[in-house]
């Protein structure tokens, strides 16, 4: 039975975040960092399976319950990873291990490099390292950047019920409808009669530059911890045989390992996410070396 969490807020120098919490004191500490445009729903079916660990899923600025950023600011990776920082020093947690699903893993790596001192062991959940540019790209990204702000100010589709919002996120994402309805349950607001997103328009802005595949390969050489970086089987679209190959090789201490399913697999195949996630963080073997 899947269990909602206790919700509460974190006041920290970089604002306040929401955050969803399944306390165990004393037990190892685990933070999960969810994936874009998703939030801290997202780890409640994993949840039940993770009982032993003092748990905490964090809804990124703009995300779930937590506020958003000043109006026009963007939402770069690099300063989600800031924020982890914030939330932490709020927290009091000087260590704990980290899981982070596609863009929370990507922001996971870059913490876990700028900071190796607080992350004990990492889990990347579909993603290692972010997305990066070609040569040849610059101006057509730096356009469609633009355009995305453009578009942003039309405002997001309204919906007439909790069940249409969520049979449209699964169209788009492959979930089956009661997994995206945990999502959208907490991505909503009703106001006069109909449902509209309350995640920040500014999240579907395009990022106007993005790091060079050499620079992501300097960042995961320099991550201490060891690392599980677990992908879907067959391949999700954001991840590549040659990157997942490539990127193995620069990070000093790595798993690797596959779960059948679709780019949420950590929801779809709960039961079996945790299985391979508990065996990597209870492993003395697999500890910092």
């Amino acid at each position: 039975m899947m269990h909602a969490g206790e919700e509460f807020t974190i006041d920290t120098r970089h604002g306040t975040f929401a955050v969803l919490a399944w306390p165990n004191p004393g037990a190892p500490k685990l933070i999960c960092l969810h994936g874009w445009l998703d939030n801290a729903a997202s780890f409640i079916p994993l949840a039940p399976y993770l009982e032993h660990y003092d748990l905490i899923a964090l809804d990124f600025a703009g995300h779930g319950h937590s506020a958003h950023r000043p109006r026009g600011a963007r939402y770069y990776m690099v300063d989600n990873a800031w924020d982890l920082d914030a939330v932490l020093d709020a927290l009091g947690w000087d260590q704990c291990n980290v899981m982070g699903h596609s863009l929370g893993g990507v922001v996971a790596t870059l913490y876990s490099a700028t900071a190796p001192g607080r992350v004990q062991k990492l889990i990347t959940l579909d993603g290692l390292g972010p997305l990066t540019a070609r040569p040849g790209e610059t101006v057509a990204r730096l356009r469609r950047s633009l355009e995305s702000v453009r578009r942003s100010s039309r405002g997001l589709r309204d919906f007439s019920s909790i069940d249409e919002a969520a049979l449209a996120r699964s169209k788009v994402s492959g979930l089956p409808g009661e997994l995206a309805r945990l999502i959208v349950s907490r991505a909503l607001s009703r106001t006069n009669g109909v449902y509209r997103w309350h995640t920040d328009p500014a999240l579907n802005w395009h990022s106007p530059s993005l790091l060079t595949e050499a620079q992501v390969l300097e960042i995961l050489a320099a991550i201490e911890a060891p690392v599980l970086a677990i992908v879907a089987e067959p391949l999700s679209r954001f991840v590549s045989e040659d990157m997942i190959a490539g990127r193995s090789r620069a990070v000093p201490n790595m798993q690797q390992a596959q779960i059948e399913g679709h780019h949420h697999f950590h929801m779809d195949k709960a039961r079996e996410t945790a299985a391979l996630v508990c065996q990597f963080l209870d492993n003395e073997e697999a500890r910092r070396t």
